[in-house]
């Protein structure tokens, strides 16, 4: 982009161009509020290449990007073929080479806390708002320190470490793919997985599905016992409740899988994953978190599961309530799944080829050990962006599939969407399972006759969590016909008549709702992505909304929960951190619409264990593969 000596544009901002380029780029009202407040802000208020600039970041923003860069290509790209809007750039450039905007914009970067920063130490010129400036550096000053550590604790040589390993794989000690079955292999990535924990302070392990992540870290938490650490100061995290939950469910299956476990060994049973924030324990009235770079969390090692979903913030959160002088940190997910809702790609960008400081502290695990058939292959095509084929079967036929395969079912009318709605929640809903006498109408029915304190009504409780977890219906958007509220709301009237037929036909309150919790709730302890299931009390008392909490279960009135949805569909971003027997994913209507990527193909698919039904256009599947999100970060 060529340069000039522009005099102050001296121009009102066309509020119409404004208007229009800000329905193109999807802006809320609060961002052209926000726009209106930094023009109003600036020196030359009504500066057009200004707002086209803040219009972009925002932009860049909601598709999680940290910054804007200002370089001919992206910025091309995001204006499309429109010279008027090119000339205010090329303006807005000049202007800033000119020192215009310094009021306005910190472009040391040295923290003097102007609304913008511009970062130029990259070699790139990156345009950040100053929040998500002032986490990305603090990250990366943590990660440094990771990366170049002062351990206080010894680290094992490496014929201790080489002893240790072999142990593991030993006949009596090694962990098996259930009890009493064939052992796991001996992997060299796993292996040198293993290693690079017990010699390195920061390690990150991406790995699709199928790739064995959950077993590779019970043998890392048993070798770092093995070599002195306490089990007692080690924690477990996710993002998520349910990606908590089942990081716990792995480590416990795995360690029962061993025939012979050292005592210490056996106190890893006793761990338990907890989401990041209840790690960090966020406090209302200090408006942020107990541990922070002031008060450090007392750990040894630190192990986080499904990494991709952790943004740019909440990482550095956790990093500075880290000592990286004492405490180990495993990161662990799928640099290929879908990032954060929020801003920041952060597995993705410290898994990246190019990052040459994290090449000894990176493990890839490459080898695939689930025998999920076509399912596996379907995933590794969509990742790789190659062609696959689409043959389009009968719905009837697709909910009948056998396990390991998927299929694709070309959509048509809203009307006939309806009707595979419909099918689905008959076949999963109504009709029992193969391992089990009753479905999920039956059993929630047949707690009405249980006394609550009953072992019954325990028992109960926990066959219907098994059922919550078997099937859901993913979805890219959340309105219109193929959107999440639509679905769920079909669902909860099919299921209302057998289950709750005297509530109300607007409530989604009723006997038998799933539901999944949409804001931290700290007072309960319940979290962002929590699944629950709402039962009508046999004795009169109302409803109630159980969840999985560790090992057990707890209730709460359901009339005081705050900010919650039905949870019978949800989008494919709120799915993340969970695995379902059996994934219904709908594809929207617009075959172009902005959110039908690789990544949240790629992400739904891996989220069937068993079977995956894809229902939508040629059009619009084809389009995905071709996609792959771009963030733009420091990082």
């Amino acid at each position: 982009m060529t340069h000039h000596h522009l005099p102050d544009p001296g121009l009102a901002v066309d509020e119409n161009r404004l208007s229009m380029l800000s329905e193109q780029l999807g802006l809320t009202d609060l961002d052209r509020m926000t726009i209106d407040d930094l023009l109003r802000h600036a020196k030359s208020a009504g500066d057009p290449g200004l707002a086209v600039i803040l219009a972009l970041m925002f932009a860049a923003l909601s598709q999680g990007s940290l910054c804007l860069a200002l370089d001919r290509r992206p910025l091309d790209q995001a204006i499309a073929k429109d010279a008027a809007l090119h000339d205010q750039i090329a303006q807005f450039i000049c202007r800033l080479d000119q020192g215009a905007y310094d009021h306005l914009i910190d472009r040391k970067a040295n923290g003097d806390f102007k609304p913008l920063v511009l970062d130029s130490r990259s070699g790139q010129r990156l345009l950040y708002f100053q929040k998500f400036h002032y986490h990305e550096q603090r990250l990366k000053q943590r990660l440094k320190m990771m990366l170049a550590p002062r351990q206080k604790k010894a680290i094992p040589d490496g014929r201790t470490i080489t002893r240790v390993i072999d142990g593991l794989y030993q006949e009596k000690r090694v962990i098996r793919k259930s009890a009493g079955s064939a052992p796991i292999d001996k992997d060299t990535d796993q292996i040198n997985a293993i290693r690079a924990a017990l010699t390195h302070s920061l390690l990150v392990i991406s790995g699709g599905p199928g790739t064995g992540k959950t077993s590779l870290l019970t043998n890392i938490l048993r070798a770092l016992v093995q070599t002195g650490t306490d089990p007692g100061r080690i924690l477990l995290a996710a993002p998520t409740g349910r990606a908590a939950q089942r990081m716990t469910e792995a480590l416990h299956v795995n360690l029962a899988s061993v025939g012979q476990l050292d005592p210490d060994e056996q106190r890893l049973d006793q761990l338990v994953g907890s989401t990041l924030h209840k790690l960090l324990i966020y406090s209302r009235y200090r408006g942020g978190f107990l541990y922070n770079e002031h008060n450090r969390l007392a750990a040894d090692v630190i192990a986080v599961d499904e990494v991709s979903m952790v943004d740019v913030v909440m990482m550095d959160h956790l990093f500075q309530a880290i000592d990286p002088l004492l405490t180990k940190v495993i990161l662990i997910g799928d640099k290929d799944q879908l990032p954060s809702v929020e801003a920041g790609s952060v597995l993705a960008d410290i898994s990246a080829a190019a990052n040459p400081a994290m090449a000894d502290h990176l493990v890839e695990l490459r080898r695939v050990y689930r025998s999920a058939g076509k399912l596996l292959d379907l995933a590794q095509s969509i990742n790789a962006g190659t062609s696959v084929g689409l043959q389009s079967v009968e719905f009837s036929a697709a909910v009948d599939q056998p396990a390991g395969n998927w299929s694709f079912v070309a959509a048509t009318d809203i009307g006939q969407l309806n009707r595979h709605v419909d099918r689905w929640t008959w076949h999963h809903f109504f009709l029992p399972p193969d391992d089990h006498p009753y479905g999920y109408v039956d059993g929630v029915n047949q707690l009405a006759a249980l006394a609550v304190d009953s072992k019954a009504y325990a028992q109960g409780i926990d066959q219907l969590f098994g059922f919550i977890h078997r099937c859901r219906i993913l979805t890219v958007v959340r309105h219109g016909p193929a959107g999440v509220r639509w679905i769920n709301n079909r669902i909860a009237n099919a299921l209302k008549s057998h289950l709750d037929p005297d509530t109300s036909p607007h409530s989604q309150l009723f006997n038998g709702a799933m539901i999944m919790i949409t804001r931290n709730d700290y007072d309960r302890k319940l979290f962002n992505g929590d699944v629950g299931m709402v039962l009508r009390q046999p004795d009169g008392g109302g409803y109630r909304a159980w969840f999985r909490r560790g090992n057990g279960v707890a209730s709460f009135p359901a009339s005081g929960l705050t900010d919650w949805e039905l949870a019978f569909a949800m989008t494919v971003h709120k799915s993340q951190g969970s695995e379902f027997d059996d994934t219904l994913l709908i594809l929207p209507e617009d075959s172009n619409h902005r959110l039908l990527t690789r990544e949240i193909i790629y992400t739904a698919a891996t989220r069937a264990s068993k079977r995956l039904i894809i229902y939508g256009t040629q059009t619009a599947f084809l389009t995905a593969l071709q996609r792959k999100i771009y963030r733009q970060s420091g990082l």
